[in-house]
Parts: structure tokens; C-alpha cells; sequence
């Protein structure tokens, strides 16, 4: 066989680049829808919750300070509990807004550390909590290929119910809330057609904090703090319908000091407390 013409190699040449830039250029599309219909769906899913409590103090705070020794702490709490998180989100107007509403609640008992009324310590004490929360996210959508990028406003409210002294005469509740207001930015690529992989990042402040123990006749509010959450997650496609995903979530935020409150003959007070909440999920999307 004779060699081909220049100009005929020329063109066989601007074929195949063209084949080429076409196969990437789909998969770069491929990629870009990934992205845009990952959000669009409605989830539930199983949640383990790592809550660590504490609220330090030498315990002068609470006038026991000839009844214990010193302490870093008054009280503290660790531990695990379980439950589920349900969640709503879509990309609409045209995918120019994000949007999700989300809930979850968990329940279990977590160690107990601290100081009974006269100062006897408490080293392994049990309590109850049940962690509640619900929260919505707006913001811009902007994508370049396989990435978004959202900034948003999120507004949020937690609420904790906890027992203190699980399984003894001396068990009462003690109920947080507070509401909440962040700014933050959510990032998603795309990994394959089927895989999507996100973090986000927020920082905001706390709301109307408040207690009540209605065991002692006490309610108080607390002083407002800065709140920091973060995470990440990734999303596998199984089907036009179908999909799973598995996540990281991290929660930080304080509470100020109460006001004391006359109760009967004693005089109470809720101490400056510091929480930190790790959660870990995996559950199934259905998407729309």
C-alpha cells in the first residue's frame, strides 16, 4: 500500500481529536448532570452520634468549694446514641438556588461525671439525652463543569433533653434549646457519573439559649456564643431513582452563664458549658 496524502492524514488527524475532545467533553457533561441531580431528592437515614459536654469549673461557681476538691469541671458527658436523620433538598430556579430542609433525632444514655448538691462526686454516673434539631439551608447555585459551589444561609434550632441520674430516687430533666443563624459554603465535584463527593463548612451564633428544670422551678436564659459546624459526604447512584450516601457532620457551640434564680431555699445557677457533637450516617436518597 502507498502512503497517504498529507492532506488526507491532516484530516484523519482532525478527526480523531475531534472524536476525542467530544468523548471528553461528554464526560465532562455526564459529570455536570451528576452534580445537578445529586440534590434534588428526598433521604432518611441511620445516625451515631458522638456528643461530648462539659462545664467547666473550679466548682466555686456552684458554693461547694470546701464540700469537693478542685475541679477542672463541674459536670461533663460522653458518649453515644443513636437515631435518624430525614432531609429534603433541590436545586431550583432553573438550578441558579440550593435549597434543603432537614431533621434528625437521636436518644440513648451517655456516661455521667460530676458533683451531687453537697460536692460528692460523681465518677460514673448514667444520663439520658434526647438530641433533637431541624434546620434549612438557601443559597446561590454556581457550577463550572463537575464542580458546584453553593454559599448559603442557614438558620437552624437544637434542642436537648437531658436526665440526669438515670436509675436513681434523685433523677430530674434538664431541657436546652437554642436557635441559630450561619453563613457557610457547600462545595460538590463530581468523582464519575455515579459518585459525587461534598464538603461544607458554616459559622454562626447562637439564639435565644435557654434552660429549664421544671423539677426545681428554674428558667433561665443563656448567654448567646459562637457556632462552628462542618462536614463531608459521598453519594453513590445506583439507579435513575435510587442512590446511597454516607456522611461526617461536626457541630461546636457554647452557652453562657445564667442568671441565679431563687428555688425554694436554694439559689441556682446554670454555669458557662461547652458541647461538641460528631455525628455519622449512611442512608438511602430518593431522587426527583
Amino acid at each position: 500500500m502507498g502512503h497517504l496524502r498529507p492532506e488526507v492524514r491532516f484530516l484523519r488527524k482532525l478527526l480523531l481529536a475531534a472524536l476525542t475532545a467530544g468523548v471528553m467533553r461528554g464526560t465532562v457533561y455526564a459529570h455536570e448532570r451528576a452534580v445537578w441531580g445529586i440534590d434534588n431528592n428526598v433521604s432518611i437515614a441511620y445516625r451515631l452520634t458522638d456528643l461530648h459536654y462539659v462545664e467547666p469549673s473550679d466548682t466555686c461557681a456552684l458554693a461547694v468549694c470546701t464540700n469537693a476538691p478542685q475541679s477542672s469541671y463541674f459536670d461533663r458527658e460522653s458518649g453515644y446514641v443513636n437515631g435518624f436523620r430525614a432531609s429534603l433538598s433541590g436545586l431550583v430556579l432553573g438550578g441558579r438556588m440550593y435549597a434543603r430542609l432537614t431533621y434528625d433525632r437521636v436518644s440513648g444514655n451517655v456516661r455521667y461525671e460530676g458533683y451531687t448538691q453537697d460536692g460528692t462526686p460523681i465518677p460514673n454516673g448514667v444520663s439520658g439525652a434526647i438530641i433533637s434539631s431541624y434546620g434549612l439551608r438557601l443559597g446561590a447555585a454556581f457550577y463550572d463543569g463537575p464542580v458546584m459551589a453553593a454559599p448559603f444561609l442557614q438558620y437552624g434550632h437544637h434542642a436537648w433533653r437531658r436526665q440526669i441520674g438515670v436509675g436513681t430516687t434523685q433523677a430530674y430533666e434538664e431541657d436546652y434549646h437554642h436557635d441559630y443563624v450561619a453563613l457557610g459554603a457547600l462545595i460538590q465535584v463530581a468523582l464519575t457519573r455515579r459518585l459525587v463527593g461534598s464538603i461544607y463548612a458554616a459559622a454562626g451564633q447562637t439564639l435565644n439559649p435557654t434552660i429549664a428544670v421544671a423539677a426545681l422551678g428554674f428558667s433561665q436564659g443563656l448567654g448567646a456564643a459562637p457556632l462552628v459546624k462542618a462536614g463531608a459526604s459521598l453519594d453513590l447512584r445506583l439507579s435513575r431513582w435510587l442512590g446511597l450516601y454516607a456522611a461526617v457532620r461536626y457541630t461546636r457551640f457554647s452557652y453562657g452563664q445564667s442568671a441565679p434564680q431563687q428555688s425554694g431555699n436554694l439559689v441556682i445557677m446554670e454555669p458557662q458549658s461547652n458541647t461538641v457533637i460528631a455525628d455519622y450516617e449512611g442512608g438511602l436518597r430518593v431522587f426527583f
